[in-house]
């Protein structure tokens, strides 16, 4: 397991990380949850992850709990802190807010896996509305379902442009 693990939720991509998180703390993985909605209204089961003895960082775009701004901010300022520390992160949530939380992680060398919430029409590969386009050498990608090769990709695998 990773030294540390930082878990990063924008609005309904909080759901994994309650078995995720119980896991990690359950293995001794020092655990960080970087929480982030529109308004504080939006923001669930906060008692529920720090009586888990995880960590909670929290933003809110209107400022009404945490810092005031995306997730993305606080997160970024803490992995430029991190000196050393190995430091996994695992984000779920709207497609821009992984792309920022991926190509982050990127620019300061750090490993992120990323879990899409792309429609999924029928769940088994056939009718291909999931695809993701896929790193394959540097200058080459192709695309892949995501229902059958993910949801979760390394972030730096996924072709954001």
């Amino acid at each position: 397991p990773p030294g540390e693990a930082w878990l990063v939720a924008g609005g309904v991509g909080l759901a994994p990380f309650a078995t995720l998180g119980e896991a990690l703390v359950a293995r001794g993985t020092k655990t960080t949850l970087f929480y982030g909605a529109r308004s504080g209204a939006e923001l669930f089961y906060q008692d529920w992850f720090e009586a888990r003895g995880i960590r909670l960082v929290l933003a809110t775009e209107d400022g009404s709990v945490g810092e005031r701004g995306r997730i993305t901010v606080p997160l970024e300022r803490e992995l430029q802190r991190a000196g050393g520390t190995e430091v996994m992160i695992y984000a779920c949530g709207p497609e821009p807010m992984l792309q920022a939380v991926a190509l982050g992680a990127a620019r300061l060398k750090r490993p992120s896996q990323i879990s899409v919430e792309r429609v999924m029409g029928c769940g088994l590969g056939g009718c291909y509305s999931c695809v993701i386009p896929i790193r394959e050498a540097p200058a080459t990608h192709h695309y892949v379902r995501s229902c059958i090769a993910g949801p979760v990709f390394k972030g730096s695998d996924v072709v954001w442009d």
